[in-house]
């Protein structure tokens, strides 16, 4: 909570600061992938990802105070997926799906000036930083039966979200543009793969 209010706080001083001529609105949708790192998905190789990857889908709007910085919302909805035959455990037979809904304010900066005002520019990297609601329903599947020092988490969670990403976007129309981003995403919580390891201290899934 206190982390929204400091974004509400520097968005109306942006807001108090920004020219009006140079304000504006962004609305648009979205499609992805969603892939996550923790007990089932330990490594990070390409085989494992192409493997795992599943879809995300994403609706955002934005407030531009100026060609540089603005401040958004987006709500999305996909599936994680994780298996342990390919992965570093591969005689266990555990592995996951989870579905995940996020809710996430965040603040955008923009490297280089561009926007609705600044149609000369045709390209820009950006960064952008945020928290907010995550709600996700793992349902995990032992084909060789749970280990002992393995804790199966299945059902409806929610927790916070943080979350630090960047892209670029491109210029394609007067009033269309086309953004490609990453973002990495630490809920705070060790059950996003529907497991908990009761034997080691594991890190948190993201």
């Amino acid at each position: 909570m206190r982390y929204i209010m400091f974004l509400a706080l520097l968005a109306f001083s942006l807001s108090s600061t920004a020219q009006s001529r140079n304000r504006y609105y962004e609305l648009g949708v979205g499609i992805g992938t969603l892939n996550a790192s923790g007990d089932i998905a330990t490594t990070n190789s390409m085989d494992a990802l192409l493997a795992e990857v599943k879809p995300n889908f994403k609706v955002y709007g934005k407030k531009h105070f100026n060609s540089w910085f603005a401040i958004g919302i987006d709500v999305s909805a996909g599936w994680i997926y994780a298996s342990d035959a390919n992965h570093s455990n591969q005689a266990r037979g555990l592995s996951v799906e989870t579905g995940i809904f996020q809710a996430n304010p965040f603040l955008e900066l923009s490297l280089i000036p561009f926007g609705k005002f600044r149609q000369d520019n045709k390209f820009t990297m950006f960064v952008q930083m945020g928290g907010g609601y995550l709600a996700y329903n793992p349902n995990p599947n032992a084909s060789k039966g749970y280990p002992a020092d393995i804790v199966p988490h299945s059902g409806s969670y929610h927790t916070f979200d943080f979350f630090v990403g960047g892209g670029a976007k491109f210029r394609v129309g007067y009033r269309t543009i086309l953004t490609f981003g990453i973002s990495y995403h630490m809920p705070g919580v060790d059950d996003l793969d529907g497991i908990v390891n009761t034997s080691t201290i594991s890190e948190n899934d993201v």
